[in-house]
């Protein structure tokens, strides 16, 4: 593998990273997955978040691909959805340890 494909597989999954780094993200995805399909609003009132910053952090959730949704009326409704994402990240940690690897 190059330094430019493994540039690559970085910059594709530091939206991830960033998305795992706060925690109160890190504290959805945990309420999520015990509680699934929670609006803004429930997460706000569990976080004890206002419902502009939780809506602010489900968002970068969601445009990393972590979270779903589903619309129910006028209500939306959120989900996890960790497993590309977790393949993504498997995939970056595997191929930056082999290119070490062979460096070292």
């Amino acid at each position: 593998m190059h330094n430019s494909e493994l540039r690559k597989m970085f910059e594709t999954t530091r939206p991830l990273f960033i998305a795992f780094g706060d925690h109160y993200r890190q504290e959805i995805i945990l309420i999520l997955g015990e509680t699934h399909n929670l609006t803004v609003q429930d997460l706000s009132v569990k976080l004890g978040l206002s419902r502009p910053a939780t809506s602010h952090h489900v968002k970068i959730l969601k445009e990393a691909g972590l979270l779903g949704e589903r619309r129910d009326g006028r209500k939306t409704y959120y989900y996890p959805t960790l497993q590309r994402s977790v393949a993504l990240i498997k995939t970056m940690v595997d191929a930056a340890d082999q290119k070490l690897s062979k460096e070292l």
